[in-house]
């Protein structure tokens, strides 16, 4: 049978090479984000920028899926 011995070298690398295209591919930190989600809720409740919908977002989708094509 297999003995059990903590995690093998193989594994630590795959998992640090992973963290690392993980903080190639971030533009920001996950608290970042969500900071900056927050403050455009509370832009949108005041009323400062307009309020978007599942279907604005669908839409913009969309396009974006166009533009690219082209």
């Amino acid at each position: 049978m297999y003995k059990k011995i903590g995690k093998s070298k193989v594994m630590e690398k795959e998992e640090q090479i992973m963290s690392v295209v993980a903080n190639l591919d971030r533009p920001c930190t996950i608290s970042e984000s969500i900071m900056q989600s927050c403050k455009e809720v509370k832009d949108m409740r005041e009323g400062r920028t307009p309020k978007r919908s599942l279907n604005d977002l669908f839409a913009n989708i969309e396009k974006w899926n166009k533009e690219e094509e082209r």
